[in-house]
């Protein structure tokens, strides 16, 4: 069993303890919260956790080799925390946006480079689901790509009292916040994975009262094809999301979830690509990065990480460009 310590206690943390029990692969030892609220959380379902508030004391403990940092911990303090974790020679799973900007990015891959044993992952759920290898398998047996359009738009908790003038975490610049950064890089990461790194981006944004993006639209140009993504945060969408073939079409109805995936062939017949859902959406990567951490010497998850690693930089690179293009400036820029 990978013993793992974590951060936070928010739902998204619950869920990913809840992931990592149901793969029978980690063991929770360790977590470091700074309210009795999430204390209690994780203490409901794993009483035997030892609890820290100071976060450098959690780093020196022994009990634990790797942490998943949750969306608990604000995106300004994710750096930080990958920097401690990574010298303190933790591996780190960390809950989307990771990082923001490239400088970032480079300073994380020279401590990685000086800590080869460490490894570094950012949770990327949907590319981890057995849905998603299912549509990557149908992508590459198109004849021709003409284009795709992605939607990626959900109202985030708190909209209501940012309308009435607050400025809550996820929704300012200050805060690294915004639809591009909290939700634009899920589509981000499924596009570059299914047709690889465009040749130029750019971005149209809606801009809300705090000054970030609430809504916006990425357009990615490819040689032969273009990709159109629609991304918000302050309504919800269920308009699907496509990939068009020559004669054929792959129709997903939520591009982060994946619930299902319908193909339609030349002839206009639907083949459903759905295989194994799980339960606990975040089970696929709790597995994942289980299989590379056991392993992490065997050839091809030296490969699969190495992959995973240069998409985290690709998405981060074009996430920072794509800002740039609307002016979203975040503290952490220099």
């Amino acid at each position: 069993m990978l013993k793992y310590g974590i951060i936070g206690g928010n739902e998204n943390a619950l869920e990913f303890i809840d992931a990592a029990d149901i793969s029978e692969k980690w063991q929770l030892t360790t977590a470091f919260t700074e309210t009795t609220r999430e204390m209690a959380a994780i203490r409901e379902k794993h009483p035997e956790t030892v609890f820290f508030s100071d976060l450098n004391a959690f780093f020196q403990s022994r009990h634990f080799t790797t942490v998943f940092i949750s969306s608990s911990s604000p995106n300004m303090r994710h750096f930080p925390q990958i920097k401690q974790a990574i010298m303190a020679g933790k591996n780190v799973i960390v809950q989307p946006p990771a990082l923001t900007n490239p400088t970032e990015f480079k300073e994380a891959e020279q401590l990685l480079r000086t800590h080869p044993e460490v490894h570094f992952f950012e949770a990327v759920y949907p590319l981890h689901m057995p849905n998603f290898q299912n549509i990557l398998t149908a992508v590459r047996k198109l004849p021709a790509i003409q284009g795709a359009t992605f939607t990626a738009m959900q109202e985030f908790p708190g909209y209501d009292d940012v309308l009435a003038g607050k400025r809550l975490q996820g929704f300012t610049p200050e805060s690294a916040g915004g639809a591009l950064q909290m939700l634009g890089l899920y589509p981000l990461y499924a596009a570059f994975s299914l047709f690889g790194h465009p040749s130029n981006g750019n971005y149209f944004a809606t801009a809300i009262n705090t000054g970030a993006d609430g809504l916006g639209t990425i357009f990615l140009t490819y040689p032969a094809f273009n990709i159109t993504i629609h991304i918000g945060i302050t309504t919800d969408s269920f308009m699907p999301s496509e990939i068009y073939g020559l004669r054929e079409k792959i129709v997903i109805d939520n591009i982060t979830e994946l619930r299902l995936i319908n193909h339609y062939d030349a002839d206009h017949q639907n083949h459903l690509l759905n295989t194994i859902t799980y339960e606990n959406r975040l089970t696929g990567e709790a597995l994942a990065f289980a299989e590379i951490l056991e392993t992490p010497n065997d050839p091809q998850n030296r490969l699969r990480y190495q992959t995973w690693l240069e998409l985290a930089r690709d998405v981060n690179t074009t996430l920072f460009h794509l800002r740039t293009l609307v002016g979203l400036k975040f503290p952490t820029d220099v």
